[in-house]
Order: structure tokens, then sequence, then C-alpha cells
């Protein structure tokens, strides 16, 4: 069976002759011209000739962490399965199948392995000022950081309740998305943020969370896995 998956991968998804050498390449005859590969990783990705609306290409092959990290993201927000992986390593397999980007892989994916969404994050103070903070401060730099943000959010505002926080963001006219803030254990100084949305909603918190400096020790676990106790992660996938 995975013999002849990879035989039908092989048929169907050639590279573009331009693509270098690698795990990652794009599909020839497959690009849409999107631009969101070489706005969301420019330095693996660009457009045949550098023109926008050309064919776009892997012209480098991701060797940091992080850059691995923004193609593993293009793989799983492209609408079609222009970008794909053909290496092996399974921690790579695994965070795709994860993510519900699986199908983008020509490898043989590891058994057991789901799609899951990790809505559950685990932050800690990392500054004197962050310390004092309480969880409707906490929500106030995720909402100030969304109003400054490109594209356009919508949000409610911040509710105090006996437990915590919570306020609502949509990017579209009606789905609005819940983000809750409560204190974890004892501390004062760390949170545990919970969201009712979908994988996107844990890219765009990772994100702020990227660029807040006095917020740290990130953690990532759906709700079973905080429920059980089981060590997060790094990423929502």
């Amino acid at each position: 069976m995975h013999a002849l998956k990879e035989k039908r991968m092989a048929e169907h998804n050639v590279p573009h002759p331009k693509n270098v050498a690698g795990d990652f390449y794009v599909v020839d005859q497959c690009c849409t011209a999107c631009g969101v590969p070489t706005h969301l990783a420019p330095e693996t990705f660009s457009f045949v000739n550098g023109r926008h609306g050309d064919h776009c290409y892997v012209h480098r092959q991701p060797t940091r962490p992080e850059e691995v990290d923004r193609v593993l993201r293009v793989i799983r927000c492209q609408e079609i399965e222009c970008i794909r992986y053909r290496g092996a390593d399974p921690v790579i397999l695994r965070r795709l199948t994860e993510a519900g980007a699986g199908d983008a892989c020509d490898a043989p994916l590891p058994a057991g392995i789901h799609p899951v969404v990790r809505n559950h994050t685990s932050i800690e103070a990392q500054s004197l000022d962050a310390r004092a903070w309480a969880s409707p401060s906490v929500l106030e730099r995720f909402r100030h950081w969304l109003m400054g943000h490109s594209p356009s959010y919508r949000t409610t505002p911040v509710m105090t309740s006996a437990s915590g926080a919570s306020f609502s963001f949509s990017w579209t006219e009606n789905s609005f998305h819940e983000v809750t803030a409560k204190p974890v254990g004892d501390a004062p100084s760390r949170w545990l943020l919970q969201h009712s949305g979908n994988i996107t909603v844990s890219e765009i918190i990772e994100e702020w969370l990227e660029s807040e400096c006095d917020l740290g020790a990130v953690q990532w676990y759906s709700q079973e896995e905080w429920e059980r106790g089981s060590p997060g992660q790094l990423h929502p996938w």
C-alpha cells in the first residue's frame, strides 16, 4: 500500500524544475500565485522571474528551526496541496498530521497520529511589571495587539469573572472566538489561556506571544493533554 501511494505521488506531484533539491517542493503547474508562501516564508519561496503572479518555487531549503516552522505554516495554510514535504523526519510528519495537513506529505504518515487542536496555553510572566498583572491585564495586552495588527480584527471588551477574564475576537463579520485567561495554581504570575476556536486561533495567539517580551515559558496542550497533566509543547502543532 505504501509503495502504491508513493508511486501515485511521483506520477501526480511533479516538482517545478526551479525547486532546489531538498525535502520541500512546489508542484509544477499547481501554484495559484496567492502570495502566501513568499509572504510567510520569503527566505524559502520565490516567484519565477521575481514577479508576483508567476509560479512560485523553493529557492532555498529551510535550515533553522524557525524557518522550518514558517514553511510548515505555509503548508497548513495553503488552499490546495501545491507545496509538499517529501522527507521522512518523524517530527515533521507528526506535526503536519496533527495539523490536518498529512495529505501534503509524500512519505507514509506515522501510525496512530491524528489531527488535534491544542487550544490551551500556559504562560508565565517574564518581567517585574508582568508579575503584577491580573488575568484581565493579560487579555488586554492581547486585545491591544489585535487592534493594531493586520488584518483588522474585531474585538469585544475584556470582561472580568470570578475565575479570570475573557473576551472575543473575529476576523470575519460574525464568527467570534472567545479567549479566556485564569491564574494557574497559587503563583500570580502564571496563567492558562483557552479558546473556543480552531487551529487558526491557536496560531494567532502564538504569533502574539512570540512578539510579547513580558510573557514567556509558553506551553501548548489539547484539552485532554491539559486535564491529563501531560507535558506541553512549544507550538500548537
